[in-house]
Formats: C-alpha cells, sequence, structure tokens
C-alpha cells in the first residue's frame, strides 16, 4: 500500500467517505490508492490487509544530508550515498558509531587498536590510508581536530543518533580539508513538535563484563522541544585469544572501557519564520590500551573528554520556502591523556583543543528545477600538546572556505550538479581550489545512473609537522582528484542493484613509515568496486550482500622500490552478508556475515594479516508496545584473528561474545 499526494478530486471523494465512515463506531482509516482508483477501508475491515512493505523504496527514500549540504533523499544524489537510521540500529543492537558502520560497503572499520568496545576506532574509506583521510561531522559540521586530523567514533554511542550517514569518495568542494576518502555524517536525535513528553530508561549486560545503563527524557510542545539523555557503556574486554599465525595465546590485559554519552538539545521556533536550537553533547572515555601481548607491567591507559557545542539559526527567507538561510557557531573542547606509570618506558602525554567555528549558508531554490547552496565556512583551534617534561607544542590553527554547489535540472530525467570551493589554511601556504561535478540520468523506470568528479585536499596535522621524535616539518600537502560511475537498478519492487567503481589518484599521499614517521608518498591510486545488492523475499525478509574491492597502488615516489607496491591497508578487500526477518510485531532477527581479505602492512609489502570470517546474530522481541528485549551473539564462531601488527605489538580481534538487555519507553 502506498500513501501519497492526491488531486483535489480524490481529496473530495476521500472526504465525502470519511465522513460516512466517521458516524460508525471506528472513525480510524486507511486509505489507498489502486489502479481502479481510491478505496476507503475502515480499521475494523483492514485486519488482514495486506500491507505492502518495500524495503527498496525504504533506502532509496531515506533522508540524507552529506551529499547535497541540506536535506535530500538517496535517490536524488548523484553521488553513492548509504544510510543506516534509528529502527536499524535499535533492531541491531550497536553500541558505538563506529560498530554501526560495521556493514556498509566501502568502508573497512576493523580498528587498528582491536574492535573491543572502546577501541580506538579507524575507518578505511575507499582505500583512504588513515583516519584523518575520512571527515567526521555532527550534523553537519566537522569534528576532526586539527592537531591529529581525526575523531574516534567510539567516544559516541549510538543512544543520542538518529541516523548514520556514509558518502564515500573526494568531498573537499563542500566540506574541506580532509574529506579525501569521504564524509561520515551523525545525525543526532530530535524530539518531534507537538510529540508530547516522553521518557526510555533502558540497560544491558553480557559477556566480557559488558553492561549498559540509558536514561532520557523528550518534550515536544507545540513552538518547543527539549532533549536530555544520557548513557554509560562499559566492559572489562578481558577475552581469551589464540593467533596461531604468530604463534602467541594467552588473556587481552589492561583493554577495559567506560563509555559515557550526555545530550542536552533545544529548539524553539521564533514566529513562522524562523527556529532557534541548541546541541550539547559531552563524551567521556576511560581505556586501558596494551596489545595482544599479554604484559602486566605495561599499565599504560587513556582518558578522553569532549565537549560538543552548537548553536543554529534557521531563517526562512520571503514568504515562501524556496529561500533558506542558517547560521551556525559553534565551540568544541577535547582533553586527552595518554599514560603508562610504570614498566621500563613510563611516559605521560597530554592534549588540550579548544575549537571555535561558524557556518553561514544559503540553500535558495530560484526556479523549479534550480538550487544553489553557498556559504562561507570557518573553524579556529588552539592546542596545547605537553608531557611530563613541558610543553611540546602551544599555537592556533585556523582554516576558512567560501564555496558553492549549483544544481539543475536540464530535462525531467537529467540532473547536473556544479560545485566550488576556495580555502585558505595555516598549516598549508596558499589556499586550495576544489571543484566538483556530477551528472544523475534517469535512465528509465527502474535504472539511474551516477557519474561524478571531485579534487580534493587534505593539509598536515600538527602532529605531522612538530610531534617530537615522529615529526616531519617538510610535509606537503595531500591533493586528490577523484571519480566515481555507478548504476542504481530496481528489480521490480523486489531488488536493488547499486553498482560504483571509483578512482581516487593522490598526490604526495601521507603515510607513516615503521617508525611512525609521516612523509609524502610521490603519487598513489585507489581503485576499485562498491557493489551492494538487496532482496525482498517477502513482506518480512529481506537480505543484502555487498562487496568492496580496493586496488591500491604506489604510481611514483623518490623510492623506486616501493614503485608498484600497494599503500599498507588500502588493499583491504571485504565482503558483507545479511538475512534479516521483521514482523508487525516488532520482532526482529539478522543473521549478518563479514569476510575480511588478507592485508598488506607495510609498504614495501613483505608483512601481512590473514584473511578472517565472523557471524554475528541480532534479534530485538517486542513484550509490549513499548517494552522491548534486545540481544546479540557477536563472532559465533569465535574466530581468531588480528586487525594490526606493526610497530606498537598486535591487536587480536575479540572472541565470541553475547549481549541481552531491555528498554521501555512511556509516553
Amino acid at each position: 500500500m502506498k500513501i501519497k499526494s492526491l488531486p483535489l478530486a480524490t481529496l473530495i471523494l476521500v472526504a465525502s467517505n470519511v465522513a460516512a465512515i466517521a458516524q460508525t463506531e471506528t472513525p480510524e482509516i486507511l486509505v489507498d490508492e489502486t489502479p481502479e482508483g481510491v478505496q476507503i477501508i475502515p480499521i475494523n475491515e483492514a485486519e488482514n490487509f495486506d500491507f505492502e512493505f518495500s524495503i527498496i523504496d525504504e533506502i532509496l527514500n531515506q533522508p540524507i544530508y552529506a551529499p547535497f549540504r541540506q536535506e535530500g533523499t538517496v535517490q536524488d544524489s548523484s553521488r553513492p550515498a548509504y544510510v543506516i537510521n534509528r529502527e536499524q540500529i535499535e533492531a541491531q543492537g550497536y553500541r558505538t558509531v563506529n560498530e554501526a558502520l560495521k556493514y556498509f560497503p566501502g568502508v573497512f572499520v576493523d580498528s587498528t587498536a582491536g574492535v573491543q568496545l572502546g577501541a580506538q576506532s579507524a575507518q578505511i574509506l575507499r582505500g583512504a590510508n588513515s583516519n584523518s583521510q575520512t571527515l567526521i561531522l555532527l550534523d553537519g559540521r566537522p569534528i576532526n581536530t586539527f592537531n591529529v586530523g581525526t575523531f574516534d567514533l567510539s567516544n559516541l554511542t549510538t543512544s543520542n543518533v538518529e541516523r548514520i550517514e556514509l558518502l564515500p569518495g573526494g568531498s573537499s568542494t563542500l566540506f574541506g580539508s580532509s574529506a579525501i576518502g569521504g564524509v561520515i555524517n551523525i545525525v543526532t536525535r530530535q524530539p518531534e513538535l507537538n510529540g508530547g513528553w516522553s521518557a526510555t530508561i533502558g540497560g544491558e549486560i553480557g559477556t566480557l563484563g559488558y553492561n549498559n545503563q540509558e536514561v532520557a527524557v523528550n518534550y515536544g510542545g507545540e513552538k518547543s522541544t527539549v532533549r536530555l539523555a544520557y548513557n554509560r557503556t562499559a566492559a572489562e574486554n578481558d577475552f581469551d585469544f589464540k593467533l596461531e599465525n604468530l604463534g602467541l595465546s594467552g588473556t587481552r590485559e589492561n583493554a577495559q572501557a567506560e563509555i559515557q554519552n550526555l545530550n542536552f538539545q533545544a529548539t524553539s521556533l521564533l514566529g513562522d519564520r524562523h527556529k532557534l536550537s541548541f546541541n550539547g553533547l559531552y563524551t567521556d572515555k576511560d581505556i586501558g590500551v596494551p596489545g595482544g601481548f599479554p604484559n602486566p607491567a605495561l599499565e599504560q591507559f587513556a582518558e578522553v573528554e569532549n565537549w560538543l557545542l552548537s548553536l543554529q539559526l534557521d531563517s526562512r527567507l520571503g514568504n515562501g520556502d524556496d529561500s533558506t538561510l542558517i547560521t551556525r557557531i559553534f565551540a568544541d573542547f577535547a582533553d586527552n591523556l595518554d599514560k603508562n606509570p610504570a614498566g621500563p618506558f613510563p611516559f605521560t602525554f597530554i592534549t588540550e583543543n579548544e575549537s571555535f567555528g561558524g557556518q553561514i549558508q544559503h540553500n535558495w531554490q530560484f526556479a523549479k528545477n534550480q538550487n544553489i547552496t553557498y556559504g562561507f565556512d570557518y573553524r579556529s583551534e588552539d592546542i596545547v600538546a605537553k608531557n611530563a617534561f613541558g610543553t611540546l607544542y602551544d599555537g592556533n590553527l585556523s582554516q576558512g572556505a567560501i564555496f558553492a554547489n549549483y544544481t539543475a535540472g536540464i530535462t525531467p530525467e537529467l540532473t547536473t550538479t556544479l560545485g566550488l570551493r576556495q580555502d585558505f589554511n595555516s598549516l598549508a601556504e596558499g589556499s586550495f581550489t576544489s571543484p566538483s561535478a556530477g551528472l544523475l540520468w534517469q535512465a528509465g523506470e527502474n535504472t539511474s545512473i551516477r557519474a561524478n568528479y571531485a579534487r580534493n585536499f587534505r593539509t598536515p596535522t600538527s602532529t605531522d609537522l612538530f610531534f617530537p621524535g615522529s615529526a616531519n616539518p617538510n610535509l606537503k600537502p595531500e591533493i586528490g582528484n577523484s571519480f566515481d560511475i555507478g548504476i542504481d537498478q530496481k528489480f521490480g519492487r523486489n531488488a536493488l542493484l547499486r553498482l560504483t567503481y571509483f578512482n581516487n589518484t593522490i598526490d604526495d599521499a601521507i603515510v607513516l613509515d615503521p617508525t611512525f614517521t609521516p612523509f609524502n608518498l610521490g603519487k598513489a591510486r585507489n581503485q576499485g568496486l562498491e557493489a551492494e545488492l538487496t532482496v525482498q523475499l517477502s513482506n518480512s525478509v529481506y537480505a543484502f550482500a555487498n562487496y568492496t574491492m580496493n586496488n591500491s597502488k604506489i604510481l611514483e615516489d623518490s623510492n623506486a622500490s616501493v614503485i608498484g607496491n600497494e599503500v599498507r591497508f588500502a588493499g583491504t578487500d571485504f565482503f558483507n552478508i545479511g538475512i534479516a526477518y521483521e514482523n508487525p510485531q516488532g520482532f526482529y532477527a539478522g543473521l549478518f556475515v563479514k569476510h575480511v581479505g588478507d592485508r598488506l602492512t607495510n609498504n614495501t609489502n613483505t608483512a601481512s594479516l590473514e584473511s578472517y570470517t565472523t557471524v554475528d546474530l541480532r534479534t530485538r522481541y517486542a513484550i509490549t508496545d513499548n517494552v522491548n528485549l534486545t540481544a546479540s551473539w557477536e563472532n559465533i564462531l569465535a574466530e581468531d584473528y588480528i586487525t594490526f601488527s606493526g610497530f606498537s605489538g598486535d591487536f587480536p580481534g575479540v572472541g565470541s561474545r553475547f549481549q541481552i538487555g531491555v528498554n521501555a519507553t512511556f509516553r
């Protein structure tokens, strides 16, 4: 059944039927448009109504912000874009944002610090060699720090997340530096206007000392909303491992984690044309960090604290809805402590970041088939880095830009997008120009063709340039050229194939040598394929499979011996398979398989990690309309594998683990 906008004559017919039905004892109705006309069906006569649920339409019609820098849908984007929404996050029981990215195509998230709860996240997006080549957004604004160029997604639990958007491929035109690999946008939960009061409480327990507590209160009035939510997630992570290829076995020690998130949001309508919004998110993570080698003398631990604050004013200009001005100011405060108080090499390392920024953008639909988004971005960050002996770095870094993105419907079937951005960054001499172009062609009722080009850049971080002992002050900025072409093909209403070929060439790519000192490669190329097939087997059952092939190659370098080799970790291939059942009563069960291929761990291509396969089961059972029971069994086959092997040690994957929980919502 599809419910949609109806013409005036149809509405008159509906109104007359509604009036007749309203005189009965059951005035609730369903409106169904069929080839024969419109049917008005009382609920008491519709108990056996065949409700048609289309997972294909749900995928393509999902709201998404990142490809446009304003709200749109997946099917309107010339860029291949992927979304996991709130319903999927809850049904599948992901604890952190990093975990929720696990089955996306295009991005490899098994961390180089292990995959246990709290392990520092790592996102290799289309072969991007480092975290700092992927830009992280929170509600559309950047949160990567300037000193290391990253944001740790294991700091963010999913309790405050409405959806997560993945936009593979270069995105500097809209968002600036660090978007060479792509963009991950985290959209936070917001109460609806006129939603009234509601409260949610929940808790989970599991193996490896896992426990979780959550409480949230929401209010949606006629002109204002408020949300206050707190979540604590913790685990001991003392799992046994056996790494046969290294001849190692033991218990993962000192890997405990405790993550706390506190979120406060408030919105207020100021008259009929303006909305003021505040979003404050506090995160705190305490974690032990040693690797797979059992070493009682190594007592290293880390503490990470973030304040992410944003104030935004949305204003509809003129008398219509075709012109919107968005003004946002934000402030971020981050404190990091990394310490090893004992052993042969005790150390203390502290960083303090204070970041202030603003965004002003105008979205203008100045013709029926033409839209332009343009504006100004600015961000400034004070960074202090110190150890037990004194201050290592104390400085201010800033970046600013003007940008414009123009979309035009050349014909009803053909849409083109042109973008341009000019950046100014204090870490690099001169400025950066980032043009882009996209094409979306509706080749038929079931076929869409996509093609894109973007020029991108990433400046070195302050750590790359100035950190004593492992810095390179002669680093050049990375410059990337990103191409992709793809197709979205529907097979009736039961299957959707999304296929994309990509080619990213990066000049002066910044990589690490065996001592973790950064240097510029002459030129590297990452090309490959992202393929995803989703099939709806029945109204309640769907399956998916996606495959990501990464082919990385060093094309030019001063070291002739590495030319033709893969860039470390960039050539990781993987595929995911899943099948899920969900009925109208709220029961959900999903079985997921992930396979990761062999990975080369150095640019000389003399060391590698073996492939591995994990199997997960995730379920939800609705006890009542307001109470849900959730459970998950991860790594069912207890696969032993290594996520990283290098200078800092070997990090094993987590063994088999189980968790169960309950949550309730009161209105």
